[in-house]
């Protein structure tokens, strides 16, 4: 009977709890007492739930827990179900006086006690919750990659053992305030995740990344996993340091998480770590992870910090935290006598102190709003420390606090050195810590230093951490048998010693710069140790010849104004070349010379140390051919013409267009049909191997007679304008009826039918003929128009048009069909109708046209009729 009931409470816990419904949680434990080997704890679970949630199910009568063991992961004692003792309702902070739109907050929450003894251990122990069900559509989350859906939750509490509790402590977890304060979009607000700890421990506050449910898929998982935990999935731009985005920050000391809310309203997952140090040692990290509402709210009043301290100079700016627009008006109270209704006044203090600062807003109306906070002005304080940096990884750097105060003395300290990957102890409290870091890198460090005046700075500086310690030699070398060379050996870091190997042919082997003078090829190696203790060994080698080795080029020949690079090999260290005239650099292994003199002998001394050896290179010069393709002409189309070119023993032509031949100096152009620019490439045998080339251009003239058209019509007693082109030079036969035959434009007066010939020629002779046939029709001038067409494509009369003879231009010609419509205009003497009518052909049909034109002797002419198109 009593298996069957559990069933059925199992069966119907599932099923409550399907349903999102977790809106936060928290770990707690409490020292109950000491048993020798063991210590007995009261570890709470908090969960919290949003009662507006339509839908949800309720909280959870009993939770499945584990217990981890941190030194061997394991767990301890096997699962456990922890019965729900509790719901209570969570306090809803004061709203403020005038809130517009307000949220309607309905919270609860359960509490979960268990009472467990642990053995003692080394790392402590890890209690594990895990649920797969937050609330539904976090603004600042991604969804579940595996179920599409919201990700989950887990709550922990890390128990420290012995490596933590030393000399026999007993620790507490600090107990976060569970109150919930309203946020609307876009405002300024102020959220409190401030933790008590009853060990009296000092508590730093950080943003950090919450927890998925890992494995848990629904809300009645019962193997909570142990760690370690994986992260929340953030929805960018949101991340575990900035869950309300990039203007929400949280204060260190004192758990408050202020600044601009998100313009977008919903829920967001922040999640808070409150690491607990006890004589500046690091003990404990408490977490709690909670979904608040950001509301589509606005408000006014009066909103200040809880302090402020101003410790560069006696002038401060004053802000309100709420920027409203319901907030109309302000009056500001300095704390010295002094105020203002500015809105943002500044002010200048005449004395150090701490002021009682006061901000009334919209004062005597139904919104107003008072808020008030103290000013410390404590001129001047300034945030510095020292390092012994750059060092090695693995090896403690030492920080040395050096904050500046003038007034009172440092007492607060908050480091973090920028190595995340080290977990708690990235962080410290103490006045000068150590700290080691296992990889090499730059790490940017931050010092918050305090006073009990109330300033506060912050310091952000890099770190560099190395390998080993930069050790620089010199690169390896040559020196002759008879020479001292002086080694230096560079270091970054300060301080430190060297020791080189062989000592052998060495000045002094602890020194940075001894002096070494081997007679055989020896090599040093230096190994530096830095004040840490860390390590660097390099080594480099010098090498010992008793004589300058020097090899030269063969003699040669380059054409003048050209350069060529002189190459050498020695085992020289030092160069000079003389003489120095033409040589781009004289002091160079293989410059580059350029002599102008036909011959240049250029010597190289090689220097090592105080042995040398010299070489000479002889460099003759001969000129470029002189290469002359001849000058540009002009041909007539049609002819030949011979090129002539000099300067060189071999010819080369491009293109090879119309030439008799390519490889000759004088080929001949042979009835070009147009223009050509020819390429001759000259070489000699005179020493010089580089070609020249030069150019010479050939215009054919190719003239295009034009007497007008072939075939022109006239009528009786018309006479008629000749327009011939083409040339320079006009000669029109035979000069029967001509007015002139040696212009380009006479006037014909024919009294029959005649065909003129026209030859034109230019200067350069060219010359070309055409042929113009004038035919004479005895009649008056007029329009001669057909009766008829056959628009059928066999190239006879295929087209519809007037026959002008004696006519100057054709005013207008217009075709219509039986209805009326236009089907063809024209004032285009020669242009007919095809016998389509928007791109239609048209059937057989008789259509009306009618003219109107212009005689030659300017008479004008109006004709009609009707023609047949036949199909």
């Amino acid at each position: 009977m009593r298996k069957f009931l559990l069933s059925i409470f199992a069966l119907f816990s599932t099923l409550a709890v399907s349903a999102a419904h977790i809106t936060g949680g928290e770990v707690r434990y409490e020292f109950l007492r000491d048993e020798g080997d063991s210590k007995v704890y009261r570890i709470t679970l908090l969960l919290f739930r949003d009662n507006n949630c339509q839908g949800c199910a309720g909280l959870p009568v009993s939770v499945p827990v584990g217990i981890y063991n941190n030194d061997n992961s394991s767990l301890f004692g096997g699962f456990r179900t922890v019965d729900r003792t509790t719901e209570t309702e969570v306090p809803i902070l004061a709203f403020p006086g005038c809130l517009t739109n307000a949220p309607s907050f309905n919270y609860s929450m359960g509490t979960y006690p268990m009472e467990v003894t642990l053995p003692n251990n080394n790392a402590g122990y890890t209690f594990s919750y895990q649920t797969c069900c937050r609330v539904k559509n976090i603004v600042n989350l991604t969804s579940n990659p595996s179920t599409g859906g919201d990700q989950g939750s887990t709550y922990i509490a890390v128990i420290p053992g012995k490596n933590k509790l030393i000399g026999g402590i007993n620790d507490n977890s600090a107990q976060f305030q569970t109150g919930i304060s309203v946020i609307c979009y876009g405002r300024r607000f102020t959220l409190d995740f401030s933790a008590t700890d009853s060990d009296g421990d000092e508590i730093v506050y950080e943003l950090c990344n919450g927890l998925d449910g890992g494995a848990a898929v629904d809300a009645g998982y019962s193997t909570p996993a142990g760690p370690p935990h994986n992260s929340l999935s953030y929805q960018s731009p949101y991340s575990g340091l900035q869950p309300l985005g990039s203007l929400a920050t949280i204060n260190s000391s004192t758990g408050i998480i202020s600044g601009i809310a998100p313009s977008v309203a919903g829920a967001y997952v922040v999640s808070v770590c409150a690491k607990s140090y006890r004589n500046g040692l690091f003990l404990d990290e408490h977490r709690k992870d909670f979904i608040v509402t950001v509301s589509p709210c606005d408000l006014s009043g009066a909103e200040l910090d809880l302090s402020y301290s101003n410790c560069k100079d006696s002038t401060f700016t004053f802000t309100n935290n709420n920027n409203s627009p319901l907030n109309l008006t302000f009056l500001w109270t300095f704390g010295d006598g002094n105020t203002s209704t500015e809105q943002m006044p500044t002010h200048t203090y005449a004395d150090t102190g701490v002021y009682k600062i006061t901000l009334t807003v919209n004062a005597g109306g139904s919104c107003s709003s008072t808020a008030e906070s103290l000013l410390s002005v404590f001129p001047s304080f300034e945030t510095r420390f020292a390092t012994t940096a750059p060092a090695c990884k693995n090896v403690n750097v030492q920080f040395t606090d050096q904050t500046f105060a003038t007034y009172g003395p440092v007492n607060k300290w908050r480091w973090n050195f920028g190595d995340p990957s080290s977990g708690v102890s990235n962080t410290s409290v103490l006045k000068d810590p150590v700290h080691a870091y296992n990889t090499s890198g730059t790490y940017n460090v931050q010092l918050i230093s305090s006073s009990p005046k109330g300033c506060i700075d912050t310091l952000l500086a890099p770190v560099i951490i190395v390998d080993t310690p930069a050790l620089r030699l010199p690169n390896d070398t040559l020196i002759c048998s008879v020479d001292t060379l002086q080694i230096s050996a560079q270091k970054d870091i300060p301080g430190g010693t060297i020791r080189w190997s062989p000592n052998y042919m060495i000045s002094d082997v602890n020194s940075f710069t001894p002096l070494v003078s081997p007679d055989v090829t020896t090599t040093y190696t230096a190994v530096l140790t830095d004040p840490s203790g860390c390590s660097a060994i390099k080594s480099f080698t010098i090498r010992v010849v008793d004589f300058v080795t020097v090899a030269a080029m063969p003699d040669t020949t380059i054409c003048r104004t050209d350069s060529i690079q002189l190459r050498i090999v020695t085992d020289g260290l030092l160069y000079r070349w003389t003489p120095t005239a033409g040589l781009s650099n004289p002091n160079i292994l293989n410059p580059r010379a350029a002599p102008n003199a036909s011959s240049t002998t250029y010597t190289l001394t090689s220097t090592i140390g105080k042995c040398s050896k010299t070489a000479d290179i002889i460099v003759r010069t001969v000129p470029y051919p002189a290469a002359n393709a001849g000058p540009d002409s002009a041909i007539c189309a049609g002819t030949s013409m011979q090129l002539n070119a000099t300067g060189g023993s071999t010819y080369a032509w491009t293109p090879t267009s119309f030439l008799s031949a390519t490889n000759i100096p004088n080929p001949i152009v042979r009835n070009p049909n147009f223009s050509v620019q020819y390429i001759v490439t000259v070489r000699d045998t005179l020493g010089c191997p580089k070609p020249v080339r030069d150019t010479v251009y050939i215009k054919v003239i190719k003239l295009v007679a034009d007497a007008g058209p072939r075939d022109t019509s006239i009528v009786k007693d018309q006479p008629l304008q000749l327009n011939g082109t083409g040339g320079d030079i006009y000669l029109w036969s035979p000069g029967t009826y001509l007015s002139d035959v040696n212009i380009s434009n006479p006037v014909s007066n024919p009294k029959d039918s005649i065909e003129y010939v026209l030859r034109v020629s230019n200067a350069e002779g060219c010359t070309a003929t055409d042929t113009i046939n004038v035919r004479l029709f005895f009649l008056e001038p007029g329009l001669y128009v057909p009766t008829a067409f056959t628009p059928n494509g066999d190239a006879i009369n295929n087209t519809f048009k007037p026959i002008a003879l004696g006519i100057r231009s054709l005013d207008n010609f217009v075709i219509y069909n039986r209805f009326g419509e236009l089907v063809f205009q024209t004032s285009q003497i020669g242009k007919g109708w095809d016998g389509k009518y928007k791109a239609a052909a048209q059937g057989t049909d008789t259509f009306v046209w009618y003219a109107e034109a212009t005689d030659y002797k300017g008479r004008k002419l109006k004709k009609k009729g009707t023609v047949v198109l036949i199909r």
